[in-house]
């Protein structure tokens, strides 16, 4: 029995480390969302979904693109604007992806890239009220 609880214990370690290991980045929404998403370290967006996904740094700056996103929650995928803010200096994500608006002030949203799948993945980690 003492060994069957070790192993419990020792999965479910090591479930917890994925779940922090993959999703690369993580945003704490700050104020109510209302459309878009605002990433908080630039370099993530640009090592860990730029980088993936082929795009060129300049290009995106320059103008938005579009990008799949898989909703790890939902089961679904959206057809979604990246594109940097340059008032902010800030990368976004926005207004084709409809959950965004049952977001709230406190939820935290996690995403990384799946090279499998070639998308980007997204999954409200925390939720600030149940």
């Amino acid at each position: 029995m003492e060994k069957s609880s070790r192993c419990s214990s020792a999965l479910k370690d090591t479930c917890e480390a994925n779940k922090t290991s993959l999703w690369k980045i993580r945003t704490v929404l700050t104020e109510k969302c209302e459309g878009w998403i605002y990433f908080d370290n630039n370099s993530d967006v640009e090592n860990y979904i730029l980088k993936n996904l082929n795009e060129k740094i300049n290009k995106v700056k320059r103008e938005p693109i579009y990008i799949k996103i898989d909703d790890y929650d939902m089961g679904c995928q959206h057809k979604v604007i990246l594109g940097y803010y340059h008032k902010s200096d800030k990368y976004y994500l926005g207004k084709k992806y409809w959950r965004m608006q049952e977001l709230d002030v406190g939820d935290e949203v996690g995403f990384f890239y799946d090279p499998i799948a070639k998308n980007v993945c997204v999954s409200v980690l925390k939720q600030a009220k149940p």
